[in-house]
């Protein structure tokens, strides 16, 4: 055991915390896996942490990160690569010879990051990667996994998802197909997709499972590397999390979600360290696992008592009672304080305490003139600042930089030598404690000069952005250059404290706009250094509206950005053990964001905001918020930037889809292609709106001219199949589908469209098989157990179709598709009254739709129930009389009664409604059997 600092006075609480973790160390498996040590800044949790570190160093291993000073720290995935580079390294051959297995986390972090290059860097096909797989990539891997938010549905990547209009293939109880558009994919579908056919993913299973799930299988991986290690050197090991009040949402979640619940680490050799200003069980996530696992030990440190402090500074050569009574009366004995008149001491200063009960503000400033204080204040506002920045203050508050601080020495070097300046990640900054002190005693004496200073600094940091990137330039050149969204960052912050309504709105339109070009760190830095601060403060410092506004909308920026591109009814909050917050929790701090829209300046951050905005609004107003988004779109395009300019226009076209205002819709398509006409996602996504609309040979062409730029475009041949099928061209469909195979043959929606189009082709064989095909790839989607119960159906094997139909009611129950087809598979078997009673449970649930009151009717017929029969079928004919259903059950019923004559009057009826449909079933219809020689029903057939 290493000798302690001449300067470390023990407190009860901190021998307590340090008795415990030693036993900790000692009996790892009976005693806390996690301790914390916490209280307010300046009250010693750092030296009680260095205490830890020199008492256990002989026997434990310490990889030690400080959240704000530490760098490359940000995400779970950064933490645990830099704990894991701060633990000793084997060192000697011998050691890595033999070495009994690789080390875990090295060795799939390392194939991790390797894929996530590859995956961005190299095609699906072709020789590039194209936007839509780059923005996948960015979404999911700098996004999805950055947030540790577990959405049911992910959210939407900008710059849209190619539609595919395809068929949802839901074969109805009378063979009939629904076409339903598919809607734009979330990111978790979309990254899916590209794992199963990139090349470096596809035919690797348990790589594609790293890439879906990197945060808890990684740390898994690294839970498993730190016992390898107690293991191998027979030495613990302890994480040291300090200034934890920093760190963010997504790096406590993590600690506690999977690094404490999800491993087994309480029953080996590694301990872990926490020390920051708020307790962590002061949390309902963190409460909870406490109750469930009692792994949390946490001790709150206060400042030293009168006989604390006094042998403090004895310790220190102050002795005399008069001084010592003096300085507690002024430090209330907080360790920082003390600390800093023993480095005072140190350099032979004399301090004049014969004020007593003065503030410790101008205790800290003793022996500093009026200029010199004006300088420290002046650097308090700043989160950090270099030699530029200091010597532009001093220029605006008419300060000489040279000789304003001391005559021999420039403002930044004699800044600089301060005690309570620090040099951290790159820059100078004041300590937290300091920073703290001289910031508030600012606002408190001159709150005017205060919010003027936060203004200079924004101003100065909006120069530097302009200067990066000229603001004449579009919105992607300066989001995509890493020091503009620096500057960007600390002018929002700056802005927040100086200029009220208006840093507000800069700081939404930002918000909009970064999350439009996934480029969240804009506001992410300033949100999280304004909330980190106000852990201490309170909020005092801002002012009041904008106190109240960044409280009303903490829970959407800290959750709700993610969702921001989606529909609330399109998402869900899956939250571990149920906990807050909800989804109507997020939605509701979402709005304030909202009710801004209108005043922000033009621009893409109000073009972005409407699109938002409009996903949660009724129809009307959508409808009115799209067209201010074009509006704001002509603003904003630039010949510069084809794709985006072209893109603007496109996703408004997509937004207008969604509601169904398909001439609106494909209005704004058209000015995206007249901005850029050479991308096949367009032209395909033209084709959807022309098959809405009905105008099927231009879809067709539509597909064609995106298969002239991309013939490897999937989705323009699963589009010009939909179209050439409701164009009754099956062959050239199913020739479509199976061009669409060659290129994702691992897509289950193709294999079910193409099972359609067999069925058409009464292939059913075949179809039975592509149904199969898609079961391979995803068996828990109902509508392929649907449609293979069909094609069992009409293959008569009705045993195997109820089985099916029972698989999708496994999934899906109480569905009326899926109970209909069961319910006339069950009446071929005679089994009427079980086919009944499906029946009857999909009219109730479903009491407006002819044709499940036809399906009703004929189950009656077969079942001999002749009354009850034709009322079914005319309750058809009463809904719809232009529907074939009704007219086609009514066929049923007479031919099962051997009425040749008003049985094929009906089905003529029917025929003429929806030929092909009519026609195929009644081939293959058994209610049919009495008259199938007839020559009139033959002569019906053949058309």
């Amino acid at each position: 055991m290493t000798t302690p600092t001449p300067y470390y006075i023990s407190r009860k609480q901190a021998h307590d915390f340090l008795a415990k973790f030693a036993k900790a160390l000692e009996f790892p498996e009976s005693n806390p896996l996690l301790s914390q040590v916490y209280g307010f800044g300046g009250v010693g949790k750092t030296t009680v942490l260095k205490q830890v570190k020199q008492t256990h160093e002989l026997q434990a291993d310490f990889a030690e990160v400080s959240f704000g000073l530490t760098p490359g720290i940000e995400t779970p995935l950064k933490l645990m690569e830099k704990l894991y580079e701060l633990l000793p390294k084997p060192t000697g051959l011998w050691q890595r010879d033999f070495l009994p297995k690789p080390d875990p986390f090295t060795s799939l972090y390392e194939q991790y990051q390797e894929t996530v290059y590859k995956l961005k860097t190299e095609p699906v096909q072709g020789k590039s990667v194209d936007t839509e797989q780059q923005n996948t990539v960015k979404d999911w891997f700098e996004l999805g996994t950055a947030t540790l938010l577990a959405t049911g549905a992910g959210y939407l990547g900008d710059h849209g998802t190619a539609l595919s209009l395809g068929l949802d293939a839901t074969v109805k109880a009378g063979g009939m197909l629904s076409d339903a558009s598919q809607a734009l994919k979330p990111t978790k579908e979309r990254i899916q997709e590209l794992l199963q056919q990139h090349p470096a993913t596809k035919n690797d299973k348990q790589l594609q499972e790293l890439m879906l799930e990197p945060i808890p299988k990684l740390t898994h991986a690294f839970a498993q590397g730190l016992i390898q290690k107690t293991q191998k050197h027979k030495r613990s090991i302890v994480l040291v999390l300090d200034t934890y009040e920093k760190a963010s949402s997504d790096i406590d979640t993590w600690l506690w979600q999977y690094l404490l619940e999800d491993t087994p680490l309480k029953s080996y050799s590694v301990r872990i360290l926490v020390a920051g200003r708020r307790s962590l069980l002061e949390k309902e996530n963190w409460r909870k696992l406490q109750q469930d696992r009692d792994i949390i030990y946490e001790q709150r440190l206060d400042e030293f008592n009168k006989e604390q402090t006094k042998e403090y500074l004895q310790h220190i050569g102050i002795t005399k009672s008069g001084d010592i009574q003096k300085i507690y009366k002024v430090t209330k004995g907080l360790p920082y304080y003390l600390d800093w008149i023993r480095n005072e001491k140190k350099k032979g200063i004399e301090i004049d305490f014969s004020l007593g009960n003065q503030k410790i503000i101008t205790l800290l400033l003793q022996g500093l003139n009026q200029k010199q204080k004006q300088i420290v204040q002046l650097a308090a506002c700043c989160r950090w600042f270099d030699r530029s920045l200091i010597k532009y203050l001093m220029q605006q508050q008419r300060i000489d930089f040279e000789t304003g601080a001391y005559a021999t020495i420039n403002c930044f070097d004699w800044l600089i030598k301060c005690d309570f300046v620090e040099f951290a990640q790159g820059h100078y900054r004041l300590d937290d404690v300091a920073r703290d002190i001289f910031r508030l005693s600012f606002c408190q004496e001159d709150k005017k000069q205060f919010r003027d200073t936060h203004e200079l600094l924004a101003t100065y940091f909006e120069k530097y952005a302009d200067q990066e990137v000229s603001p004449d330039n579009p919105a992607p050149k300066k989001y995509e250059n890493s020091d503009w969204r620096q500057y960007t960052a600390e002018f929002l912050y700056h802005a927040l404290f100086a200029r009220r309504d208006e840093g507000q709105r800069q700081f939404l339109s930002h918000l909009f706009a970064s999350r439009y070009l996934n480029q969240i760190e804009v506001v992410m830095i300033p949100f999280a250094a304004v909330t980190a601060e106000a852990v201490v403060e309170n909020y005092r410092l801002l002012p009041d509206q904008t106190e109240r506004f960044l409280k009303s909308i903490a829970l959407s920026f800290l959750f709700g950005w993610v969702m921001l591109a989606d529909e609330p009814a399109k998402y869900e909050i899956n939250h571990k053990n149920g906990t807050k917050p909800t989804k109507e929790d997020i939605e509701a701090a979402l709005r304030p964001c909202f009710n801004q829209v209108d005043f922000l300046e033009d621009g893409l951050g109000k073009y972005a905001g409407l699109l938002y905005k409009s996903l949660r609004s009724h129809h009307n107003e959508r409808m009115d918020l799209l067209k201010q988004a074009i509006e704001q779109a002509d603003k904003i395009l630039t010949d510069t930037h084809p794709e985006f300019s072209s893109s603007l226009f496109s996703n408004v076209s997509d937004y207008l889809y969604r509601l169904k205002e398909y001439e609106e819709a494909l209005g704004s398509l058209e000015k995206a292609l007249a901005i850029k006409d050479n991308l096949p996602k367009t032209w395909s996504n033209r084709s959807v709106l022309l098959i809405n609309l009905e105008r099927y040979e231009e879809a067709v062409t539509s597909c064609d001219k995106a298969l002239v730029i991309n013939d490897q475009y999937p989705e323009a041949w699963l589009n010009r199949s939909a179209a050439l099928m409701i164009l009754e061209r099956y062959d050239e469909a199913l020739g479509s589908y199976d061009k669409a195979l060659e290129i994702k043959n691992n897509f289950p929606e193709i294999w079910i469209n193409r099972g359609a189009v067999l069925m058409e082709l009464e292939r059913y064989d075949e179809a039975l098989g592509s149904y199969d095909k898609a079961l391979e790839i995803k068996n828990d989607f109902p509508e392929i157990w649907v449609n293979r119960g069909a094609a069992l159906m009409k293959l008569h094997l009705h045993e195997e179709a109820i089985a099916s139909y029972d698989q999708a009611l496994n999934i899906k129950p109480h569905d009326p598709n899926i109970l209909s087809g069961r319910g006339l598979s069950l009446s071929l078997l005679r089994r009427y009254d079980e086919a009944l009673a499906n029946l009857n449970e999909v009219v109730k649930v479903q009491p407006e739709y002819p044709l499940w009151w036809a399906n009703q009717g004929i189950v009656l017929a077969r079942a001999g129930r002749y009354q009850d029969s034709l009322a079914s079928c005319e309750k058809a004919l009463e809904l719809q009389a232009n529907d074939e259903s009704g007219h086609y059950g009514k066929a049923c019923y007479f031919a099962l009664q051997n009425d040749v004559d008003l049985a094929i009057e009906n089905l003529q009826q029917a025929i003429n409604l929806n030929p092909r449909r009519c026609r195929r079933e009644a081939k293959l219809n058994p209610d049919f059997d009495s008259i199938r020689d007839n020559v009139r029903f033959q002569a019906l057939l053949q058309g």
